[in-house]
């Protein structure tokens, strides 16, 4: 079982960075003149989760790889204006050079994400501008709304642009059609339009020292913006794509609470039933697919899967070896659910990162929707599926598939149900109960456990409760 497990866990993150590592485009150049290294991270088409995540997972490598550029190659209509502050935060935690590439247009979202980069170089064909918020339905916000906004995004933009003198008024024409634009006695824009630039006006050089507009220069290529702060030869590049494992990842992560209810009630079943089998094998899968598409989204790196493999440990010795002990069955609990947090969390592996209550609140509020899940399965569980057919197949598998097939039949209908016993029933364990197992009760067999005790085979029991999923025994000492 470990052996499959760790198979698994491996086969997942292997797949995922193999499938990165076929999309990565490296361009090779001469050994001796490599001296820079670049990633180049598309942002394109609409934006959504999914360039989220490829910004997001590039960050992140060029970090840990101490790559010291980044370049957004961006054609983009614009999108999420919540996706849109993400990116730009995401930008912000990277501390080496940044450089936006308009490829051919940077429309509303693609302006803000450009605005919050070092500097900005254009395709001589390139556009950017036109970047007032709509709503998701593409109607105008409402007039109070809107100004709130506004106001609210253009404090962020000059937080971003504060180096560069124009850069603010520009992204602000370019969101409040009322907003007029001026420099000295030259109106840029003019009230009752949004702004949009071409490259040539995006060059064009104002004020005393004479300053561009907002483009910093304009190329015709990421190597040849490349070339001309580089040198020609001395840069590696690295392309980021969307792979099948970051479109994986954008669905499995929009259902997290799902998955993590789903995993939590099948390992509670799992520990309430005698033997190991399908659900606790089942329930761990989910939780791994938890954490092997937050790992592919840019969120979870291997740390939280070593704790959350360490929480089953200790989950394992405090069922298999020291029942009744607790201390293990804590530990285990506050790692394994550490460890989801942990995954979820948008952590970045710099040296001046803040952990902050913010880090941990949208994964704190998944993972409370997941054990409301786990428990609401639990109570319907209880009432509906415990006498079920299905249910007493599936336990008959799991806990009694190892008896001959003619006993099996004989027991198919008291496996996985305890309405035939009562308390006060004396019986023999036909199981060690560490604390869970079976017993057997006038000729029948039953699942069973013994509190935060452990009860060896063959030891005479006495029943002291029916619970929804066990009975509840004791050693019978009279």
């Amino acid at each position: 079982m470990r052996a499959a497990l760790h198979f698994f866990l491996k086969s997942i993150l292997f797949l995922a960075l193999l499938d990165s590592a076929l999309f990565a485009n490296e361009t090779p150049q001469s050994p001796q003149n490599q001296t820079t290294s670049v990633y180049v991270i598309p942002i394109e088409g609409q934006i959504t989760a999914s360039q989220l995540y490829i910004l997001r997972r590039g960050l992140k490598e060029a970090l840990q790889n101490e790559v010291p550029t980044i370049i957004l190659k961006i054609n983009t209509p614009g999108g999420a204006l919540d996706t849109t502050l993400k990116m730009m935060e995401a930008l912000e935690n990277f501390k080496g050079a940044t450089y936006a590439f308009v490829d051919k247009e940077a429309i509303s979202a693609g302006s803000y994400i450009a605005a919050a980069t070092n500097e900005i170089y254009l395709h001589p064909q390139g556009i950017i501008g036109a970047a007032a918020a709509i709503q998701a339905t593409g109607q105008e916000i409402p007039e109070t709304l809107k100004e709130k906004l506004n106001s609210y995004l253009r404090a962020r933009v000059r937080s971003y642009t504060k180096e560069h003198r124009y850069r603010a008024d520009v992204i602000r024409a370019m969101m409040d059609e009322n907003f007029e634009f001026k420099i000295g006695e030259k109106v840029i824009k003019p009230k009752g339009e949004l702004l949009t630039l071409t490259a040539d006006e995006a060059i064009q050089k104002y004020g005393d020292p004479p300053e561009s507009l907002l483009g910093s220069g304009i190329v015709k290529s990421v190597e040849e913006l490349l070339d001309l702060k580089y040198g020609k030869g001395n840069y590696t590049i690295k392309d980021f794509h969307l792979t099948w494992s970051e479109t994986l990842a954008k669905w499995l992560n929009s259902i997290t609470p799902v998955l993590l209810g789903l995993g939590l009630l099948l390992l509670f079943i799992e520990f309430k039933t005698p033997g190991f089998g399908i659900f606790g094998i089942s329930g761990i899968l989910l939780l791994l697919v938890v954490f092997a598409s937050s790992y592919v989204a840019g969120l979870a790196g291997y740390e939280a899967v070593i704790a959350f493999v360490a929480g089953l440990t200790f989950l394992a010795i405090e069922v298999l070896i020291f029942p009744g002990a607790i201390i293990f069955g804590i530990l285990g609990a506050i790692l394994l659910l550490g460890s989801i947090i942990w995954a979820l969390s948008d952590i970045w592996p710099t040296k001046d990162f803040k952990f902050t209550p913010e880090v941990f609140v949208d994964p704190i509020i998944d993972l409370t929707i997941g054990l409301i899940i786990a428990i609401g399965g639990i109570i319907l569980l209880g009432r509906f599926f415990l006498k079920s057919w299905l249910w007493n197949i599936l336990i008959l598998k799991t806990v009694v598939g190892k008896a001959p097939p003619e006993e099996a039949r004989t027991t198919r209908r008291e496996a996985g149900t305890s309405e035939s016993a009562e308390p006060s029933d004396h019986g023999v364990a036909i199981t060690d109960l560490h604390p869970s197992g079976e017993v057997e009760i006038k000729g029948r067999r039953y699942q069973a456990h013994a509190g935060t005790y452990s009860i060896k085979k063959g030891t005479n029991i006495i029943v002291v409760a029916k619970t929804g999923f066990a009975l509840k025994v004791k050693e019978d000492k009279s």
